[in-house]
């Protein structure tokens, strides 16, 4: 039998290679490290390529946005559907009634609103603008865009389309026709009178109070009231009498004495006086009102909390650190419930009785925030100062028994400290009178 032979190795244990191994190995190894060194480049500069790619694909497709919002939104895609106009770069002094006056120039106007912002130090506001047709939105936007409004430059794009009312909310006086209450003829014999309800709320429930003193007191209350507001613009309508605003406080007044209602009255034509105009009365829609209700609810004329609002605001105001996002949450549901000051103040109060050491302070932090944003454009914040200034005295005597009781001198300091320190920063804002606010920090001395 053949013996097999065996393979020797090429390099045994502790044998040291030839110069001509080692020069082959070391080439090699150099062209394997140059070969890997050249995919990488390769693989680096293509990766470079394609984020160099997305990031101009990116920035085109970004100008591309700006150009189109440049020549207005939905000009081209939606031609025709929609008439409402976003204005941006408003004064902080402007509101609904000064933007109906600006625009309702170019054409009947549906709906007004001003987007008034939380942040009072806010530079300038945004509103919309609806107009009942597009060709006076049109014109508005290209003239009204890059306009001057109290001194700050007007951008006026086109916005999403919203839902148009059946009759126009504001509509632009015209010429003085020379007739009582500026009436228009229908024809050579009639002439008509068309009443439109105010499209500020502010102003329309102006007009209900005025009419509910002029009944009470008689024309000698409504003329030391022309003479006392000449210069007030919020009573105009009683001294320009070819306005909308004036016609509609004639006939509200007219209708209020003949036993109508503000919810309910005669949508039918009529004559007020002999030889006079034929008025027609805005027509009355159930939806209208309803929105009307639930606005004034949201504004304050309620003054108690539904179960489910009270358990909401016992609920946040039960903070339990000095948090500064704890707090600006339970501050912004205390001002949006500020319908029924009185109740939410005696919930704020009473969480501050029942807590102790820092849960107090926290609350007091609490009470501070509310007392700072009560000057808000929110409905009724006011009320709320009032009625903390009612338990302004009750709330410091339980923070003066509370530090009394606190165990430790350096805590009860620090306790002292930081309540004097809130009324300092009441004293630099001047939310209280000086008297009120020593009243209160000599509890504390």
């Amino acid at each position: 039998m053949q013996k097999r032979k065996t393979s020797k190795p090429i390099l045994r244990l502790g044998q040291k290679r030839t110069h001509a191994e080692s020069t082959r190995e070391s080439v090699f190894a150099k062209d394997v490290f140059d070969q890997t060194a050249e995919w990488t480049k390769e693989l680096a500069d293509k990766e470079a390529s394609d984020k160099r790619k997305r990031n101009e694909a990116f920035l085109e497709e970004l100008k591309h946005g700006q150009e189109r919002a440049k020549q207005g939104r939905a000009t081209e895609k939606e031609p025709g559907l929609t008439t409402n106009l976003h204005i941006s770069g408003l004064h902080p002094s402007v509101n609904e009634h000064t933007l109906c006056v600006a625009f309702g120039r170019f054409g009947s106007l549906g709906s007004v609103k001003v987007m008034w912002p939380r942040d009072t130090a806010t530079k300038s506001n945004c509103g919309f603008v609806s107009f009942m047709e597009r060709e006076g939105a049109e014109q508005a936007r290209r003239e009204m865009d890059g306009s001057e409004l109290c001194g700050l430059e007007l951008r006026v794009v086109w916005a999403k389309h919203v839902a148009l009312p059946s009759e126009p909310g504001f509509v632009q006086d015209a010429e003085q026709t020379g007739h009582p209450f500026n009436a228009r003829g229908t024809d050579s014999t009639v002439l008509e009178v068309r009443v439109a309800r105010p499209t500020n709320k502010q102003t329309e429930r102006l007009i209900h109070w005025t009419i509910e003193h002029v009944v009470r007191f008689g024309a000698a209350f409504e003329c030391m009231l022309v003479q006392r507001t000449h210069s007030d613009e919020r009573f105009g309508f009683l001294t320009q009498w070819a306005s909308n605003d004036h016609v509609y406080y004639r006939w509200r007044m007219y209708s209020l004495l003949n036993h109508d209602t503000k919810q309910k009255w005669h949508s039918s034509m009529f004559v007020m006086y002999d030889e006079g105009p034929v008025w027609e009365p805005p027509t009355r829609v159930d939806v209208e009102l309803q929105a009307e209700n639930e606005l004034q609810s949201e504004s304050g004329v309620r003054s108690e909390l539904s179960r489910r609002a009270r358990q909401k605001v016992e609920r946040c105001t039960r903070i339990q650190t000095s948090e500064r996002g704890s707090i600006a949450r339970a501050m912004v549901v205390v001002i949006d419930h500020a319908y029924a000051a009185a109740q939410v103040v005696d919930i704020v109060c009473q969480a501050l009785y029942d807590a102790c050491g820092d849960e107090k302070l926290a609350r007091l932090m609490l009470i501070s925030d509310v007392l700072h944003n009560s000057a808000a454009r929110v409905a009724s914040a006011w009320r709320l100062r009032d009625q903390l200034e009612l338990q302004l005295s009750n709330i410091f005597d339980d923070l003066a028994r509370a530090s009394k009781q606190i165990e430790g001198r350096l805590r009860a300091e620090h306790f002292r400290k930081r309540v004097l320190s809130v009324l300092a920063v009441w004293e630099a804002r001047m939310i209280f009178p000086l008297n009120t606010l020593y009243e209160q920090a000599a509890k504390f001395i």
